[in-house]
């Protein structure tokens, strides 16, 4: 007897593709919530030991979320590229005990006003009593402009293209930049930035291990590899690295059995004084004195019961080199400019314990910047050309502010019309003001020598006017402070202020926006 097997085998064969659609449906919809809940959420519970100036996207995007789960009495919210960063010190401020609001950055570096114009939601959430946007010549992308005449051309589609391939559109709104250039994008490109839309972890692989590695280093290692040093700063001052200078007098808070230094020079022979108190260093009065001679190159560990075999109580030390000493050039500190003699270098949290505290955002005090304020004007002028111009338009490193500075020479002979990346800043204007958020627009300090470039040209004043008459439209504010700092020696380049700089510029900074915060309490 036949039967007629087609009609179940239909069925059968329909049912088995819904249960692989529903399946496959079932396995993305599970991909996405676990990419969703480990790499958007717990990724960020991680602790955050990463330091000063390192890391930019994964410090930017733990920043924003920290703030997002937060609120503060009354907030403000300094935003804006390095410029921003380099120019304002949060920690000083809320140091205060009179404090009318709390400062917090929303910034990372390289922000152009298209990244502040896609973060505007992000940084609406952060919840906002006062924003305040310190902006620069420097932001407008001018390696997108070309002089054309008597005006400036923006190369959009040049701009379009290269932005898609940039790290904050890549990693931090790669969806809002598809849903508005998609069409104008290459392939290749299109796919990348979908690819990323879709998942958190292609996002986030570039900065994945940062905070993971640091951590480690920092519990698990010796302290001998690491991003800025974060020991006992010496009283004469100490290289951002770790190394010091000819002479380094230390206050031991924690002393350990074993500390780390590094040394630059075979047979190198170093002298270490113990003192007591600071009454016996200022009498100079050691209670013990042991000279050491090393005969190779490279990390070595140093014990203190070994070097003050007395065992009398000490709290301070002073480590001289009393051989060659190597110079800042030898051990890759810089490399143009005025050279000097460095000492040894001392690992990561030489006499101090770990700092284990989010620090993403804190800056602090180091000889790359103090060492500009010791010079004369005239040795600092020379020293800045050496380091900052002499053949900027061949060293990589320099191309982004040779472009820019050959702006500032190029806008005294052409009349300021604006263009799109310059209003991206009114559109975000004009979002604070419909949400009611007061926006402030603070020029930032310019170098003297760099300004003096453009200082004088209409193209400048009608840039300035153009910016105060918009945003006076809705009731905001623009202030100037692009020569409040005079002197050159407070700059490390030409916008960014150096940390003695910025602890000049703080409180000139505060007191402008003082009123502006008087008026909302």
């Amino acid at each position: 007897m036949e039967t007629n097997s087609r009609v179940p085998l239909n069925q059968n064969s329909l049912g088995m593709k819904w249960k692989v659609f529903l399946s496959t449906i079932a396995l993305l919809c599970a991909i996405f919530l676990f990419d969703r809940i480990l790499f958007f959420d717990l990724y960020f519970l991680f602790p955050n030991e990463t330091e000063w100036d390192s890391s930019p996207w994964y410090n930017f995007i733990y920043k924003t979320k920290e703030l997002q789960s937060s609120k503060d009495k009354h907030r403000t919210i300094v935003t804006g590229s390095s410029v921003a960063l380099y120019s304002v010190l949060p920690d000083e401020l809320n140091k205060k005990e009179k404090l009318n609001t709390k400062y917090s950055f929303f910034s990372h570096v390289a922000m152009a006003p298209t990244d502040l114009y896609y973060y505007k939601e992000n940084l609406l959430s952060t919840n906002p009593n006062l924003v305040v946007y310190l902006h620069n010549f420097a932001d407008l992308q001018w390696e997108y402009m070309a002089k054309n005449g008597e005006s400036f051309s923006f190369d959009e589609r040049t701009w379009i293209k290269e932005f898609s391939s940039r790290y904050p559109t890549k990693t931090i709104y790669p969806t809002s930049y598809l849903k508005d250039y998609w069409n104008e994008i290459d392939r290749k490109s299109l796919s990348k930035l979908a690819t990323k839309a879709l998942f958190y972890v292609s996002r986030y692989r570039i900065f994945f291990w940062d905070p993971i590695v640091v951590f480690i280093d920092n519990h698990f290692r010796s302290g001998r590899k690491y991003h800025l040093y974060q020991g006992v700063l010496p009283k004469e001052g100490i290289w951002s690295k770790g190394w010091t200078k000819t002479t380094a007098t230390i206050e031991c808070k924690v002393q350990k059995d074993t500390e780390s230094i590094f040394v630059q020079n075979k047979k190198t022979k170093l002298q270490f004084l113990f003192f007591e108190n600071q009454h016996t260093l200022i009498n100079n009065a050691p209670i013990h004195t042991q000279i050491i001679n090393i005969q190779k190159s490279g990390w070595l560990d140093i014990h203190w019961k070994e070097l003050n075999p007395s065992n009398l109580p000490w709290s301070i030390v002073k480590i001289q080199i009393l051989s060659q000493l190597p110079t800042a050039k030898e051990v890759n500190l810089i490399r143009y400019g005025k050279d000097e003699e460095v000492g040894i270098r001392l690992a990561h949290f030489f006499c101090h314990g770990i700092q284990s505290e989010n620090r993403s955002y804190s800056r602090a005090s180091y000889w790359d910047d103090t060492r500009f304020v010791q010079m004369s004007v005239d040795e600092f002028q020379k020293e800045y050309f050496e380091r900052m111009i002499k053949d900027a338009g061949n060293r990589k490193e320099l191309w982004r502010l040779h472009v820019v500075r050959e702006a500032k020479k190029n806008v005294n002979s052409v009349e300021f019309k604006p263009w799109s990346e310059y209003n991206r800043i009114l559109e975000i204007s004009e979002f604070f003001y419909q949400n009611q958020i007061p926006f402030v627009i603070v020029l930032s300090p310019e170098n003297p020598i760099e300004f003096a470039y453009y200082k004088n040209s209409n193209w400048r004043k009608e840039w300035i006017s153009h910016l105060k008459e918009q945003l006076t439209k809705r009731g905001q504010t623009v202030i100037d402070h692009t020569e409040v700092i005079s002197d050159v020696r407070y700059f490390f380049d030409p916008h960014h202020l150096t940390y003695e700089g910025a602890k000049i510029y703080n409180s000139i900074f505060e007191s402008s926006i003082a009123p502006i915060i008087s008026k909302e309490n």
